[in-house]
This record gives C-alpha cells, structure tokens and sequence, in this order.
C-alpha cells in the first residue's frame, strides 16, 4: 500500500537525521517524541493493512440528458479525447423512418447542444458510436425488405467537425443477415465484430473488419469458425486484441480468447467462469497493469447475479468465480480500469414481488457500483449510483433504471442510463470524478513526505493550541489525531 511508502521513507528519515547524543537529555526527550510519533504511523500502517481501505472518488448529482415524450429505448455514449461527451440514441416512434438522435456537451454533460437528426427514412436496428483522435465513428445495421426475411445490412460513417456533417455511409462486407456489433479501435486503427445468421443453416459466423485508412476500407476475417460467440467484448492494448464472449445456453462458460495480429489468428479460448449458469451472457473486459478482469451475469443460482473474475496470467488461467452483488439479481453488468482502480456498475432488477418478471430487459430497477483499489482483490460496499429513492419497490419494474454504461474522461468517468422515474424512458447521468490528493496538507498538490512532517508536527494539538493545524485535521474533530493520521497515509503517494 502507499502507507508502507511512507513509512519506509519515515524510517529513512530518522536513521539519517538522529545523531543520539547521550548526554543531551533534551535532544533524547526530542527523539523520544519523534518515536512515539512514528509508533503511532506503524499503528495507523497496520490499521490500514487489516482493514484494507479503499479511498474512491467523488459521485456528482445525477441530471437527465433527455426529458421529452419519446421514448429512448438504447443509449450509446462516446468520449472525445478533449472530454466531450456525445450521446446518440434511435427514436423508434416510426420503425420504418428511424430518427438516428445526437446531442453532445462539451463540459461534461453540464450543457447539451441538440439534439439533431443526423440520419433519417431507414429502418435502423442496431448503432455503435466511438470518438477517437480523428473524429466520431458510427456503426448501425440497415434494414431491407427481402421476401420473407429481411435483409440487415452494416454501414460505417463518420464525422470529422463533432457531428455537425458525416460522411457517406460504407457498407462493411457483403453479409446480408448481422445480428450483433461491435466497434472498437486501438486509439488508431478500427475494428468491427459482426455475427452473422444464415437462416437457411441455421448457423452463426463471426466475422471481424480491419480498417487501418479511417474506415474507407474493410477487408474481412472469419474468426472462431464454429464457436458459438454472444454478445463478445473485446479491449486492444500492446499484448493485441482481447476478446471475451458468452455462449448463452449452448455453451455457457464464458470464454476468453487474444489476438496478436489484428485478428488473423486467435488462441484457443479459455474458460472464465466455472459452472455458469445457462444464461450466463454479456461479459465485459478491463486490463490494469496487474490483471486482466472480466465481469458477466450469471444464473447459475436461478436469478441473475454479476458475477467476476481474474486472470494475473495473460489468460491462461482464472479465479474463482466471484459475486459481487450484494442484493439480489444483478445484471448488465459494465466494468473500467483507471489509474485509481476498477470501478463496476450494474442494473439490480425487480418485478412485482421483489423478483424478475421475465430473462428480458423489461424489469427495470436500481444502478449500483462497487470500487477495488487492488485490482479486484476486495471490493468496497455497495453504493447506489441512481438517484431514484422515491420509487417504492414494487413500481421499480416500470419506473426504475436500466443499461447502465460507463463512458470514460480524461480523469473520472460518467455512468449512463435508462430511467423511467417519470413515466417516461429518459437518458439519466452522473459523473465520478477521482479523489482529489485529500491528505495534502501543504497545499502543493500532492500527499508526501512533507505532508506527513507536518501532522507529525501538529499531532496531539487540539483547537486552540499554539501547534494546532487545521489543514491536518481531516475529521475536523478539534484535534490532531489518529484518525487524521491514517486518513494522510491511506492518501499518501497520491499526485507522485
């Protein structure tokens, strides 16, 4: 932990500061203190290490991004590399003109410019949006007559001005029945998983588009020929493509597999879970400097719950299956990394007896979070991330939250989702921000050594006193005191 930094430093400091001199009985009275002082950090250290506490960040108040009779039945979020925040959803209200909506805010979803129409007079079925350094990227499915089925066609547009134009809309592939999408980039170049359905089979086929020209281009790989791929996750880092699917009934477990050359070959996939649940379905991944961690839902225990696991071994192997909801049903489960740590939300639904009405996403209830500052070693309590208090229970399947998402700033992350509190389908947020250097006591931005030296120098004062700091008392408690003491170390090492 970062308080085993600062002690080690405060060991240091004294072995090269103290020159015992043992006929100097003040400058021994002086050492004595300093001891009990640095016994009393080993303590608050060893406070600290049993009880393993997390320092999380700040959640803002929750507002609506959307308030108006229609409907948004999907939400899809996107961050700018300068923190803008955009927002796209389909206003269904005629299927066969479908109204693709944008509305963006350049402060973090304090103010909103929109919403506008920015496609129109299709059906549209399926959307993906992505914001990199070159623009925002669009991913949807177009639907076409075709006799007795229909014909579902993928297109790529993008806008390189924030939305304001976009381009003209490239068919990726020449597949005629996509199911599923997927848009992701390594912050470069493209990626697009499609699963394609071929009625007369009756077979899935998994395919992945490869542009490196800003989507101009789409050459195409079958991958994982004969696997049963649903709802896959994928994340790109310098270790190559990884991809976490579920096989929802015919293959349960869900699954992991990497990619080092853009997506031409791929490991044997591996087990995550072990003794899913038959619905086991929609994994997301994440990746620290110390792990890779995957989180899905799970109903091995008849109701759905979220459900997570490790691999400190670049996916060969896996830990035991973990439950990380508190309350029951859990679900739609969305996970990130950041420099502070692993942050999980997830959708706990209700029907009229405290219990899901159906395996569909029409029981809707509360977002809940959940934050590891160990890589996914312990998990802090749960804590209720929509602001929905006033919806008795038993109204939650048609009042609460649901889909929630995590779309991430440049520092923090905001949480998006559906909310029908008002009888309504609306788009709610609420930003996290990470903690400020809360035990910085000298004001210079950072908690350090010198921040520690000064507690030290101010411990045991009360309110009043000659050597009271009132920058060191965090629990503002009148007094500088243990509990000031563990605060500055569970902080310490923070903007370093």
């Amino acid at each position: 932990m970062n308080a085993a930094l600062a002690a080690d430093e405060i060991h240091e400091q004294e072995t090269n500061e103290i020159n015992i001199n043992s006929h100097d009985h003040g400058r021994k009275a002086f050492e004595m203190k300093r001891q009990s002082l640095i016994n009393l950090a080993m303590l608050a250290l060893s406070i600290l290490l049993i009880n393993n506490i997390a320092v999380g960040g700040v959640w803002e108040d929750e507002f609506p991004i959307t308030q108006d009779p229609v409907y948004q039945y999907r939400q899809y979020p996107a961050v700018a590399p300068d923190d803008t925040l955009y927002m796209l959803w389909p206003d269904w209200t005629v299927f066969e003109d479908t109204q693709i909506m944008l509305t963006k805010s350049p402060d973090r979803g304090q103010t909103w410019l929109g919403p506008d129409t920015i496609f129109s007079g299709m059906a549209y079925e399926d959307f993906d949006l992505l914001a990199n350094a070159e623009g925002l990227h669009l991913l949807f499915v177009e639907l076409h007559e075709h006799g007795v089925n229909e014909r579902s066609l993928l297109f790529h547009t993008k806008s390189l001005n924030g939305g304001d134009t976009w381009t003209t809309p490239v068919r990726i592939g020449d597949r005629e029945s996509i199911a599923s999408i997927k848009l992701f980039s390594d912050g470069g170049d493209l990626f697009v998983y499609a699963m394609n359905y071929d009625y007369d089979t009756e077979t899935r086929y998994n395919y992945l588009y490869h542009s490196n020209d800003g989507g101009v281009t789409w050459p195409e790989e079958e991958i994982l020929p004969g696997t049963t791929v649903q709802n896959p996750d994928f994340l790109v880092d310098d270790n190559g493509i990884h991809m976490v699917y579920g096989g929802l009934l015919f293959e349960p477990e869900i699954m992991y597999c990497r990619s080092t050359d853009a997506g031409a070959n791929w490991t044997t996939p591996v087990a995550v879970s072990m003794g899913a649940g038959v619905h086991a379905q929609l994994p997301q991944i994440a990746i620290d400097d110390s792990a890779i961690h995957v989180c899905w839902d799970d109903d091995r225990e008849e109701y759905y719950n979220t459900m997570y696991s490790r691999s400190t071994n670049d996916g060969l192997t896996w830990s035991i299956d973990q439950r990380i909801n508190d309350t029951f049903y859990g679900a739609r489960a969305r996970l990130l990394a950041d420099e502070e740590g692993l942050h999980l939300v997830w959708c706990q639904y209700h029907g009229d007896d405290g219990w899901p009405q159906s395996w569909g996403s029409g029981d809707y209830g509360i977002i809940w979070y959940k934050f590891s500052d160990d890589s996914g070693l312990t998990w802090t309590d749960e804590y209720r991330v929509s602001q929905n208090e006033d919806i008795p229970t038993m109204e939650l399947p048609t009042r609460g939250a649901n889909r929630v998402k995590l779309s991430q700033f440049s520092d923090g992350f905001c949480a998006t989702w559906q909310d029908r509190r008002d009888g309504n389908m609306d788009i709610y947020m609420r930003n996290y921000f990470g903690p400020a250097c809360l035990g910085d006591v000298d004001g210079d931005g950072d908690t350090d050594l010198s921040d520690l030296a000064e507690l030290l120098a101010a411990y045991g004062a009360s309110e009043g006193d000659p050597g009271y700091n009132p920058d060191a008392d965090f629990d503002a408690n009148g007094m500088i005191d243990l509990s000031d003491l563990a605060f500055l170390l569970a902080d310490y090492g923070c903007g370093s």
